[in-house]
């Protein structure tokens, strides 16, 4: 006779009253940026629009029931064009679920209940379910929009040379490529070699860089002008279609002012001197650097672009990246600029009302990046 199998059961409850399970649970299940306890306190005590549920997967055997499963909703304003500038999305986050409990049944009940939810109480849900969980997202009807596209810029060739490959080698612009061939093998010679690549590449968007130069200074800073940030989201959310709300409040929160990141503001140099635009980049261990996020006005959110390439290149960066997945116009002005779209595999489920599910389902419409995840 086979052992007898649990039965589950989804409950909802107020976040304080999870605490204990929430932090053993994503301790020992997810991979986390920050300890348990920040995390905590960054997306139930802290954030803007602080969630008032969670969702809590418990298994009953033999009269016991222990919690072996959570799903949170995190809570975000949104603009879907211009059908409902001011709504709020629930951002599908922390699925997490004991080792022993993973089988299908009990994950399809709890992604079910969170989607009934929130779909309930918000104009839509969205989430970045990794591999293991893009198949009960998708049984349980969510949409897909889309992979997140992963767009990337070598800086330093240098560093190609000295460690040639071919599959990496393919990705520097032809050119360049004859010569980081020769100069492989000649480590010494490498680093010259490497290096006027490097100014040959940034050379060619030169006058495009002069061009903007003329039109935005930008400067930066360990955190942007709240008041300057409204500023900006007030004149240029009008220039975009489904994308979440980008106030001074919600930045601050969403990257706080710890780790190696920086702001990189571009000002109008005309009378008006007002924020045009703005990138958040964070450097990793490797010296890659990332754009977390931009977003501004669409001729300066272009132009800031022509300009970071060297401005994060005096940092000693080697490459710089971006995730993205939205407007033609941007993806084209990130390749037009140098980058290459690399493989990406991050699946975007949306789910919405009926009375707006075309709009969000169109993944032109959208503007995400990594501010839109959870974290």
């Amino acid at each position: 006779m086979p052992p007898p199998r649990p039965t589950y059961a989804v409950a909802r409850v107020r976040p304080a009253a999870a605490r204990d399970e929430l932090l053993r649970l994503w301790s020992e299940n997810l991979q986390l940026e920050r300890s348990p306890e920040a995390k905590y306190a960054w997306l139930y005590d802290d954030a803007p629009q602080r969630p008032d549920d969670v969702f809590l997967l418990r298994a009953s055997l033999d009269g016991a029931t222990s919690t072996v499963g959570t799903a949170g909703l995190g809570v975000r304003r949104f603009q879907l064009g211009d059908v409902a500038p001011d709504v709020t999305a629930g951002l599908l986050a922390d699925l997490a679920v004991d080792k022993a409990h993973r089988s299908v049944g009990p994950a399809l009940a709890l992604v079910r209940e969170v989607k009934s939810f929130a779909l309930a109480g918000h104009a839509l849900a969205y989430g970045f379910p990794n591999a293991l969980a893009q198949g009960v997202f998708k049984r349980v009807g969510y949409d897909v929009l889309g992979t997140i596209g992963r767009y990337a810029r070598v800086l330093r060739h240098a560093e190609y040379a000295a460690r040639v490959r071919e599959l990496e080698l393919s990705r520097v612009p032809s050119t360049a490529r004859e010569l980081l061939y020769k100069v492989a093998e000649q480590p010494l010679l490498a680093a010259m070699a490497g290096a006027a690549v490097d100014l040959a590449q940034l050379a060619r968007r030169s006058p495009a860089a002069v061009e903007a130069a003329r039109r935005l200074r930008v400067e930066t800073t360990e955190a942007l002008d709240p008041a300057a940030v409204d500023a900006l989201w007030a004149r240029a959310r009008g220039e975009h279609g489904v994308i979440a709300h980008r106030t001074g409040e919600v930045l601050a929160w969403r990257f706080p002012t710890t780790g190696p990141r920086t702001w990189y503001a571009a000002h109008a140099r005309d009378a008006t001197r007002g924020l045009r635009a703005y990138a958040l980049v964070e450097r990793d261990g490797d010296g890659v650097a990332h754009v977390k996020d931009l977003f501004g006005h669409r001729p300066d959110m272009i132009g800031l672009l022509d300009l970071l390439p060297a401005l994060v290149y005096r940092t000693g960066a080697t490459s710089l990246s971006m995730r993205y997945l939205g407007a033609p116009w941007f993806r084209e002005a990130l390749v037009e600029r140098g980058f290459s779209e690399r493989e990406s595999k991050r699946m975007i489920a949306v789910g919405a009302a009926e009375g707006t599910r075309d709009l969000v389902k169109d993944p032109e419409r959208w503007h995400l990046t990594d501010f839109d995840e959870d974290t």
